[in-house]
């Protein structure tokens, strides 16, 4: 009874190497389903492969909109510190993060291989615009100085935060 749209409902077929599949077709009611390398679900970009460097670069490219829209409207170097934060946290911060408690686990943990991400680099970009110093600036002591963490510390809270839930959510279900 269920009715489903034939030329919106794709197949993807994860896998290590992204490679076309020619030899199976998916059928619905006659209809032959497309089979895609690449889909966009539910605001992110997840590729066959389970690459999600795509999914990435796209959050950057829209909170750095955000960002310069911000910045159009708000001169954000003569804000007091800690409401040019508050406003990042609120409008930049969760365009960034936006489902990271999936992407997050393939991202290399360690700050060094961190600040090399296009992500990061953008939250460098903020606190070094409120700071008025160069690009080449220190990115430790820019984030000292604004009293700002890398955002994968937030990031690994969110993947806790999220199989917590999963694991409590699991053990509701067995108690009942």
């Amino acid at each position: 009874m269920l009715s489903i749209n034939p030329e919106k409902t794709k197949v993807m077929i994860f896998q290590k190497r992204a490679k076309k599949c020619t030899e199976s077709s998916f059928h619905i009611d006659n209809e032959i389903i497309e089979i895609v390398q690449n889909y966009t679900y539910l605001g992110t970009f997840i590729s066959s492969t389970a690459n999600f460097s795509m999914a990435l670069d796209k959050l950057k490219e829209k909170a750095l909109h955000a960002l310069f829209s911000l910045r159009k409207h708000t001169n954000i170097s003569k804000l007091s510190p800690v409401l040019a934060n508050k406003i990042f946290d609120i409008m930049i911060s969760p365009i960034l993060t936006y489902n990271s408690q999936i992407w997050g686990v393939y991202v290399k943990p360690d700050l060094k291989s961190w600040d090399s991400l296009q992500l990061e680099k953008t939250h460098l970009q903020f606190c070094k615009r409120y700071l008025e110093v160069s690009n080449k600036a220190s990115h430790m002591a820019c984030r000292a100085e604004l009293g700002r963490s890398p955002l994968i510390i937030a990031i690994n809270q969110k993947i806790i935060n999220y199989f917590l839930y999963l694991h409590n959510k699991g053990n509701d279900s067995i108690v009942k």
